[in-house]
């Protein structure tokens, strides 16, 4: 058991961690009472949550921005040797219905 000064330091820091929790679950019963259902406050928590993260994440690029940089590249490569017919031209793809 703590003694001494120790014991006004410990029940400092168990007093200040029973006000914070008290504060906590205030604000819960709080929220429960603003809203009348339990799926409403987990709707509300997802939806506050989502809007936290969007205005936190970085912002991704747009899809077809991406595809266009992909072909333009693909565009640019040099054809490989193996589609290249003998007079350096490209050889023609046929294709095989079988």
């Amino acid at each position: 058991m703590v003694r001494g000064e120790d014991s006004g330091a410990h029940d400092e820091v168990l007093h200040l961690a029973a006000g914070a929790a008290d504060v906590v679950l205030g604000g819960i019963r709080g929220l429960a009472r603003r809203l009348p259902g339990l799926g409403d406050v987990r709707q509300e928590l997802r939806a506050r949550g989502e809007l936290a993260l969007r205005r936190n994440a970085p912002a991704q690029p747009a899809h077809m921005e991406v595809l266009a940089r992909r072909v333009s590249e693909r565009a640019a490569e040099p054809a490989p040797a193996a589609q290249t017919a003998r007079n350096g031209r490209p050889a023609q793809l046929v294709r095989d219905d079988g």
